[in-house]
């Protein structure tokens, strides 16, 4: 067998970065009219040499849903409303999706799952690495985007180190990854949730990395002004993406060593919002 004509490198890093930016080979080629000098067995294969773990899901969706539901459980009024009077015109999630979502949160079951990182840097557990998602930034609502753990989906069966791969390539360290130069080493080799929460229907694991303290320049198309930020500093902030204070919360009880030895699982405030908000007498 012939091996394959390799493509410049530039073109390869080229190809690398419209995945990260759109999420998917097909939205790249329907990105450009599906005029690249390639194919999708090719762009796959490129994908593979520079080591990217693929989407596990709908990561703007996430985001997405996670506003509209958010905003249902402040203003109580019923999702179309919600969906027709404050979602983005460019929103992707459909009031479809959005209903199966909220129906399976209220019965308290997840049918996803994802995955968060808190990284702090050595020996100051007090700081977490985030960003604000770029997703949710939309100036006709003056909205300029929710601070964020690194997180998103991850898929069924898959190794935990490629679903923390998946995250910090696409949210921490993207511009390394193009440039074929990821920092393996940053990736335990032994490392298990330290707990897990339910928003919406999705079930996240939390995993904790900790990093050198002179590690920088941070990098994604998915969140922006990445930096430490004081764990204390986050719980003042308005805008915050559901469920990232509670992490924080628990993260904290945890350092202080109020612990047991098994993994906890608990609930959003988003999620007991809509269990609360299921109970009230319909319109």
């Amino acid at each position: 067998m012939i091996n394959p004509k390799p493509y410049p490198l530039n073109f390869e890093q080229f190809l690398i970065k419209e995945y990260f930016k759109h999420g998917s080979i097909n939205k790249v080629f329907q990105e450009h009219k599906y005029n690249l000098p390639i194919s999708f067995a090719g762009f796959d294969r490129i994908l593979s040499k520079y080591k990217i773990v693929k989407s596990a899901g709908p990561n703007s969706k996430l985001s997405e849903s996670l506003y509209i539901l958010s905003l249902l459980s402040s203003y109580k009024i019923p999702l179309e409303k919600i969906y027709h009077h404050f979602a983005p015109k460019t929103i992707q999630v459909s009031t479809n999706t959005l209903h199966r979502i909220l129906h399976y949160t209220r019965l308290r079951l997840t049918r996803r799952q994802g995955a968060a990182l808190i990284i702090t840097p050595k020996n100051q557990s007090h700081k977490v690495l985030m960003g604000k998602d770029l997703s949710l930034v939309n100036s006709s609502l003056g909205n300029k985007g929710d601070l964020s753990l690194p997180m998103g989906h991850s898929k069924t069966g898959e190794s935990i180190r490629d679903t923390i791969t998946r995250i910090l390539q696409n949210e921490v360290f993207t511009n390394n990854t193009i440039q074929n130069n990821f920092p393996w080493n940053i990736i335990p080799k032994h490392i298990k949730p330290i707990m897990y929460i339910n928003i919406t229907d999705i079930k996240v694991a939390v995993y904790h990395l900790v990093f050198p303290k002179n590690l920088r320049g941070f990098s994604s198309f998915k969140l922006s002004n990445i930096k430490y930020n004081s764990i204390k500093s986050v719980q003042t902030e308005k805008h915050v993406r559901s469920g990232v204070k509670d992490i924080l919360n628990n993260f904290s009880i945890l350092n202080k060593g109020n612990q047991t030895n098994k993994i906890k699982v608990f609930d959003s405030e988003l999620n007991n919002s809509l269990y609360a908000l299921a109970k009230q007498p319909a319109e």
